[in-house]
């Protein structure tokens, strides 16, 4: 099921044309499952650092954002406290236990509001990079979307600085996690498919990026009106790909593209103010959607994966 949530209109921008480049990859740790695998991460998209703000504060002055908010601030300075608070959070009784300790948070795109020097400061200020040097706890992960290339490609740059490319790859224990950021083009599908060539059709994988797959907002951009989406489904056919994530569309949501779960997850803009919990063992993944403006989770989805042959499960409010 597809759920819609429009989000309030805005002015639309001109974005740069499609990036090329390859992925830059960790090299996997091994081709095969050695079990063990227990890990909690975060998924966000869309805090749009610098919407409804100025560089520049009352005085004149460089803005402190942290100091001197504005509203964007405020709203992503309430998602970052309760992604801090999550460790040990109760979860849907449905799934049963509590949230772990997250590896990282994993940001799908359209970091900034325009891409200006500026709101990069800004979103580094809140969220940070390593875990503790932002207001975050906990590391980041972040892929670029479309409207952090409105000014330059001063963001993406940055990206490659902290992660060796705007797209890159690297390990959780047995998983592999894959950043394609805002979406890939023939560089980045040449890429994705030598990576999960290395890393065999055993292990999971779950790979985020901005652009939406199916449903509203997935055409009228380079990648969903041109070949591309037809060309990922062929690069992920035979691998075990255990999740997708995306933002873009203000919304949050489940569901399934050539046989894959996807989950939406929501925006520090407009009013879908959620992100999602993740936990991935040997035979489980578990996905929770976590409202931190109504406080509560709006649904959940937990299922088997590596061809284990337990019951799959989906409830909440907002489930299908």
């Amino acid at each position: 099921a597809v759920w819609v949530f429009a989000p309030r209109a805005g002015p639309s921008r001109p974005a740069l044309a499609a990036e090329p480049g390859a992925m830059a990859s960790e090299p996997p740790a091994s081709t095969r499952r050695r079990g063990g695998l227990d890990v909690t991460f975060l998924v966000a998209a869309d805090t749009h650092v610098g919407f409804a703000a100025k560089e520049h504060g009352a005085n004149g002055a460089l803005r402190d954002p942290v100091n001197e908010p504005a509203d964007s601030d405020r709203l992503n300075a309430r998602q970052i406290d309760d992604m801090n608070s999550m460790p040990g959070k109760a979860l849907p009784p449905e799934i049963g236990g509590a949230v772990g300790t997250p590896r990282g948070v994993l940001i799908a795109g359209d970091l900034t509001e325009d891409g200006t020097p500026w709101q990069w400061r800004h979103f580094v200020a809140w969220y940070g990079h390593k875990g503790g040097d932002g207001r975050l706890r906990f590391p980041v992960f972040e892929g670029h979307g479309n409207h952090d290339k409105h000014h330059s490609w001063h963001t993406l740059d940055r990206i490659r600085e902290r992660h060796g490319g705007t797209r890159y790859a690297f390990d959780w224990d047995d998983l592999r996690v894959i950043c394609l950021g805002e979406a890939p083009d023939e560089g980045g599908l040449a890429s994705l498919e030598a990576d999960l060539v290395s890393v065999g059709k055993d292990r999971p994988v779950v790979i985020y990026l901005h652009f939406a797959l199916r449903g509203p907002y997935s055409t009228k951009n380079w990648f969903g009106d041109g070949r591309y989406r037809a060309d990922l489904a062929r690069v992920l056919f035979g691998y075990n790909v255990v999740a997708i994530f995306h933002g873009h569309y203000h919304a949050s949501g489940r569901y399934q593209w050539e046989g894959i779960d996807v989950y939406n997850v929501g925006s520090t803009k407009h009013d879908q103010w959620s992100f999602g919990v993740v936990r991935i063992s040997d035979t489980r993944l578990s996905f929770a959607s976590w409202h931190w403006g109504k406080r509560e989770w709006e649904f959940w989805h937990d299922k088997p994966i590596n061809g284990d042959r337990g019951e799959e499960k989906a409830g909440g409010p907002r489930s299908d």
